[in-house]
């Protein structure tokens, strides 16, 4: 792992009558995520309980207990628990990921929140009474890896935008949430959809800098 981030196997997951073993970040290795993320609305971190709809679990309910989180922006939590994929273990192998999964975070709480806040949550603290709310980290880590490892070659050498679009009719990276055959147009008019592929671009870019940072 790139700079001592070590994943263990994490057991505090339950969801119906069923223990579910996934990873995450040894407490150890939070207080060093925080320094290093800092800059990027970090603010410290915690371990803490939560329970809801997650794509950690597939969208199933469950129960996460003692987890690690990070405080992010006062409000929200992000919990160091993750599935056992590769996605998971390039998002520490590759440190640009991590960065990436930041910008991306901010993207949606902007734009498209109710995608990545785990629904019908719960999270207790032992030091306070106070909620926040807790960030789906399944999901953000699988649409990171679509981003990168899906897109981010093609996207890389593109030089138009007509490009992109073609290339998206097939591959449909971005889902303007049309029905039926103009489900998969690319909206050039759609500011949301402009500015998801603007910071898809810059996400990009961590990874092959020569990516144009507009397609404009």
């Amino acid at each position: 792992m790139s700079e001592g981030t070590i994943l263990i196997p994490f057991d505090r997951i339950l969801s119906g009558y069923d223990k579910i073993t996934e990873i995450s970040v040894s407490i150890n290795d939070c207080s060093k995520l925080c320094q290093r993320y800092q800059h990027l609305g970090v603010q410290g971190y915690r371990l803490g309980d939560f329970r809801g709809v997650t794509y950690l679990n597939r969208y199933l309910n469950c129960s996460v207990t003692q987890a690690p989180m990070l405080i992010y922006r006062d409000k929200y939590l992000i919990p160091l628990v993750f599935r056992q994929s590769e996605d998971t273990f390039r998002l520490f192998e590759e440190s640009l990921r991590l960065e990436g999964f930041f910008y991306l975070l901010d993207w949606f709480l902007a734009n498209r929140p109710a995608a990545i806040l785990v629904k019908d949550t719960q999270s207790t603290n032992r030091l306070t009474s106070t909620r926040e709310k807790i960030i789906d980290t399944a999901f953000l880590t699988f649409r990171l890896a679509e981003i990168l490892d899906g897109a981010g070659f093609p996207l890389s050498k593109f030089t138009r935008l007509e490009e992109f679009v073609d290339w998206n009719r097939v591959n449909r990276l971005i889902d303007n949430g049309g029905i039926g055959r103009h489900s998969r147009i690319f909206d050039e008019e759609n500011q949301q959809n402009m500015s998801e592929l603007a910071v898809i671009l810059k996400i990009i870019q961590l990874k092959y800098p020569t990516t144009l940072a507009s397609l404009a």
